[in-house]
């Protein structure tokens, strides 16, 4: 028998139980990308942020009534922080997704020797970065004109995290249904920015009529930016057991959703 040389001799070794280096390498990879453009990703989203105050801070003034005890601004700072850190986390992962499958980078890095589980949590540890990040920044910009302590800064980051990587699976699944930009575009002003303002940013969802607020109560997004206030300035609409329960849920069912997608390579082609 004549012995032939391996060319790769790792070729025939198994997939290790956790591909590390596969994992870093995306994840720091899909970070550097949403750094890249830090002027949309975090510079606008931010000066949104202050924008929002300033309007509300000088236009309305003194003219605004206290909401649920507080200083108007110091109740719409919570909300507009949440509301950034959503939306950052959304569009991370939708665009991102949306620009690898029309440029068929998906069908490629689906194929990479990457578990579906590995490629999908690091697909949405990097959107939750970036939301994360997006989010602290746009709350540290708030302290320049509404300087306060979080009251629960554990509660705070709990929801936080938990409505960033809800929105993450969001947009990676609207990427992977999705088959051309304007539809990510479309969904992500149409339906998710909406969605998102109508859940209690400004005003207690309580003060709605033609009981709107019934159904603000079961939005996602009314969970989290619920949660995070009780935990920024201790004024929520409602209990933890009814917001932090529900958005558990939520948030697994919509990764489990998107580890089928990856799995399967749903749509990738179209």
């Amino acid at each position: 028998m004549v012995n032939r040389d391996v060319i790769n001799p790792e070729a025939d070794l198994p997939m290790p139980v956790f591909n590390h280096i596969a994992v870093w390498s995306l994840y720091r990879w899909e970070v550097r990308r949403y750094l890249k453009g830090w002027q949309h990703s975090i510079v606008g989203p931010i000066g949104n942020v202050l924008l929002y105050l300033a309007i509300f801070g000088l236009a309305l003034g003194s003219l605004r009534a206290d909401v649920a005890g507080l200083p108007f601004l110091n109740y719409v700072a919570p909300g507009l922080v949440t509301m950034t850190a959503m939306l950052t986390a959304f569009e991370m992962t939708a665009w991102a997704t949306i620009d690898s499958k029309i440029r068929g980078n998906l069908a490629a890095l689906l194929s990479t020797p990457m578990r579906p589980i590995e490629l999908t949590g690091t697909l949405l540890a990097a959107g939750m970065t970036a939301g994360m990040l997006t989010g602290t920044l746009a709350l540290l910009a708030t302290q320049i004109v509404v300087p306060f302590a979080p009251v629960t800064p554990g509660l705070m980051l709990l929801y936080g995290m938990l409505g960033t990587l809800l929105a993450a699976a969001c947009g990676l699944l609207t990427g992977f249904f999705a088959t051309k930009f304007d539809q990510v575009g479309s969904i992500a002003g149409l339906v998710v920015g909406p969605l998102i303002f109508l859940s209690g940013v400004f005003f207690p969802v309580s003060a709605y009529s033609w009981n709107f607020d019934v159904v603000a109560r079961f939005s996602p997004a009314f969970w989290a930016i619920d949660g995070v206030r009780r935990g920024d300035v201790g004024v929520a609409d409602g209990s933890i057991l009814a917001t932090l329960s529900p958005l558990v849920i939520a948030a697994a069912l919509a990764v489990l959703i998107c580890q089928w997608v990856v799995a399967t390579g749903f749509r990738v082609k179209q």
